[in-house]
């Protein structure tokens, strides 16, 4: 066994020895050990103007092997012209809401003092990726940086929402968070949180997602990882409801029901069985994050929430709705159902519901949602959903009722098509939903956001709002 270990250190010497020669100069110094000095450039020079100075940040760029805590993986240094653009949006993301809360001297204070930027992520052995590190509330590690576009709103949300997680910590960990918070939800975290993925749970995609979503947000949590570990609950909350909005919380509570299979389970009147225990979970844990940040920091978070999106928002403009709508174009649908939302005009549920009556009195039906579907430059299906009562789970029916459309500068023109093509559906449900028909029969709508009608909900919600009545409007998910 000896000899055999004495044969291997010779060779791998004779390999080493082999490829060098008198030539060559082995005297620069490393990366790293002390050849990692340069002149400080344009980059270095925003960085102590626009961290070091007022915040007493320092942020690496410059490649450092030892910054990084498994030096065994592969990961690359980020992009140098990279380095102000993402340094940039969190600082007017992240840090000026939290200075125009609370004051510069609370960030000065309590931020991480050194951040480290990287440009690939670490791939983790689970088949995760580490976006982000954070050690002991002073040091932050930023991965999977080489693909940023500031232009992409996702990607800004992404390192934003990896931010104030890694931030989320350090204030728990100077004022802890209740015990209370780790009551609601006992007997779900799990270390194998990374099992909870897309395409986990079944080959039929729409299953696949209903299972997805009940792993995590059916049991009271916002995202998979929360799930980790009381910690990482808290502040994935609070990082969830700063980076993402309260019209995306508000959203997930309302799409919370109880599902058999592929359908939401449902009583004799078409009416949705909510899960109520994810629904209370979810919004107990929002409110101990609420409180917390109130009487610990004195922090209005919905305040930060408004400053926060804002932010976003003026860094990562979402582009008009009416240039995202249409055939071939971002969003070509708009799907209206009332029992998943909230904020809805008066006057639009009053055309559905009594729609909805019409069915129910005259055909034993219901409507169960409606689609606005624009299948051409000049054409737009309102499609309306129905189901019989007494099947509790169904697919339910189609029925297509055609639109002629105009649209000048997101003024859209919608008119009834007569005659209408032969569908059996829509002829038979026809004459019990005249209201619903004739809300969008020669009528016009400003195509736009609602985030007026409901705040923060860009690319959330997209509505249509009567050019001649502002007071009727309708909006759905895309």
């Amino acid at each position: 066994m000896k000899k055999k270990l004495l044969l291997s250190i010779v060779a791998l010497a004779t390999i080493f020895l082999a490829g060098c020669s008198k030539k060559d100069d082995l005297s620069a110094n490393l990366v790293g050990l002390g050849g990692d000095t340069w002149t400080k450039g344009p980059v270095d020079e925003w960085i102590s103007t626009n961290y070091t100075t007022p915040y007493n940040i320092e942020v690496k760029y410059k490649w450092d092997r030892s910054e990084l805590g498994e030096i065994y993986k592969n990961v690359v240094p980020v992009k140098e012209e990279l380095v102000v653009p993402i340094m940039d949006i969190i600082k007017k993301t992240w840090i000026d809401p939290y200075v125009a809360v609370k004051g510069a001297n609370f960030m000065k204070t309590y931020t991480q003092k050194q951040f480290y930027l990287a440009g690939s992520p670490s791939y983790n052995s689970n088949g995760t990726i580490t976006l982000g590190t954070a050690e002991a509330g002073r040091k932050i590690v930023l991965l999977d940086l080489n693909t940023f576009n500031p232009a992409n709103k996702p990607a800004v949300k992404q390192i934003l929402h990896t931010m104030h997680h890694e931030f989320g910590h350090i204030l728990n960990q100077n004022i802890a968070v209740t015990p209370d918070y780790q009551r609601i939800t006992p007997s779900d975290y799990t270390a194998t949180w990374f099992n909870i993925f897309r395409g986990a749970y079944s080959s039929t995609a729409a299953l696949d997602k209903i299972l997805y979503e009940n792993d995590f947000w059916g049991k009271g949590f916002v995202t998979p990882y929360s799930r980790s570990n009381k910690d990482d609950d808290f502040v994935e909350t609070l990082s969830t409801l700063l980076e993402g909005g309260a019209a995306n919380f508000d959203n997930i509570i309302n799409n919370l029901f109880v599902y058999d299979g592929l359908y939401i389970k449902r009583n004799g009147k078409g009416v949705y069985e909510q899960n109520t225990d994810a629904r209370s979970k979810l919004l107990r844990k929002k409110a101990i994050v609420i409180s917390y940040m109130k009487d610990s920091w004195g922090i209005d978070l919905a305040d930060l929430q408004t400053r926060t999106q804002a932010a976003i928002e003026a860094q990562s403009p979402t582009a008009d709705f009416n240039s995202l709508l249409g055939p071939g174009k971002t969003y070509g649908t708009i799907t209206v159902n009332p029992q998943k939302l909230t904020g809805l005009s008066a006057k639009f549920l009053t055309a559905y519901n009594t729609a909805n009556t019409g069915m129910q009195n005259g055909m034993g039906l219901y409507i169960d949602n409606i689609s606005l579907i624009f299948t051409t430059a000049n054409r737009m299906i309102l499609r309306v959903n129905f189901m019989d009562p007494t099947a509790a789970l169904s697919a339910g029916f189609v029925a297509d009722f055609n639109y002629t459309t105009t649209n000048v500068n997101g003024v859209l023109t919608l008119t009834y098509t007569n005659p209408q093509p032969t569908n059996a559906n829509a002829r038979a449900i026809e004459a019990s939903i005249p209201t619903l028909l004739t809300y969008f029969n020669n009528q016009q709508f400003n195509v736009r956001w609602v985030d007026d009608i409901v705040p923060q909900s860009k690319s959330i919600f997209g509505g249509l709002v009567k050019t001649a009545d502002a007071t009727s409007y309708l909006f759905g998910t895309l």
